[in-house]
């Protein structure tokens, strides 16, 4: 098995030159990018859209006023970074 990690290790038998893709000994991992609070409160927002998703199908048996309800709600969401206040002040809409 040794002898199989080593060559993994050097791909110059398949033609292809070190791309930077293995960490060598003692070289300290790139620090993930820092997120500003923007992205952060976008993210939010994206994930509680993708949460919702569910209500806008065709075949999900909801009233059309909860249907209604369920739309302004998204639209709420996609529209949280027009808010004045964005991303300092953030008013979340509430989950019908």
């Amino acid at each position: 098995m040794s002898g199989f990690i080593d060559q993994i290790g050097d791909l110059s038998f398949v033609g292809i030159e070190d791309q930077g893709w293995f960490q060598v000994a003692g070289e300290a991992p790139a620090a993930p990018p820092q997120s500003t609070s923007s992205e952060l409160a976008w993210e939010a927002a994206k994930s509680l859209l993708a949460a919702s998703d569910w209500t806008m199908l065709p075949d999900v048996p909801l009233h059309n006023g909860d249907r209604q309800l369920w739309q302004s709600y998204r639209k709420a969401l996609r529209e949280i970074r027009l808010q004045v206040g964005f991303p300092n002040n953030i008013v979340w809409p509430v989950k019908p």
